[in-house]
């Protein structure tokens, strides 16, 4: 009885590994989800600003929208990384007919991002930060975390 019962044990260990394998190094993950998308959005006396981003292992793209009160809106692309807590991306928007680039960096705190500013300067007709270490993060412009509609 005790070899049957060995040989029916090892049998049923087998199958269970079998279909139960375990995870290797360097294997692909089981479930690998692509294209997170987040929304972000900042609404105060009349002003939006909305982000919305899709991060493909730190490679970030997505879309931005300022729309201040009595200005004109503008709307555009993002394509940049996140590196470490700081998002920084070339902003690509249109704006009373023009076609503008500007570098832009959102600093990542918990589920929100705050916009930085600084001094800027052009760079073969984009704006850039001359110091991204020296940008202002201290401000009332932070984007919380919402639910995408897409």
């Amino acid at each position: 009885m005790s070899y049957k019962f060995s040989i029916i044990s090892g049998i049923l260990i087998l199958i269970f590994s079998c279909n139960n394998p375990t995870k290797k190094p360097g294997d692909a993950p089981t479930s690998i989800k692509e294209n997170p998308l987040n929304c972000y959005s900042y609404i105060k006396n009349n002003d939006t600003i909305i982000l919305k981003t899709i991060n493909v292992n730190g490679s970030m793209t997505g879309t931005l929208v300022y729309h201040y009160y009595q200005k004109d809106k503008n709307r555009g692309t993002i394509q940049g990384q996140m590196k470490g807590e700081l998002l920084i991306a070339d902003y690509s928007f249109a704006s009373e007919g023009t076609q503008s680039v500007r570098q832009i960096v959102f600093k990542k705190k918990g589920d929100t991002f705050i916009e930085g500013f600084g001094e800027i300067e052009d760079i073969n007709g984009k704006t850039t930060f001359k110091n991204i270490d020296s940008l202002d993060f201290n401000h009332s412009i932070i984007l919380n975390e919402i639910p995408c509609n897409d």
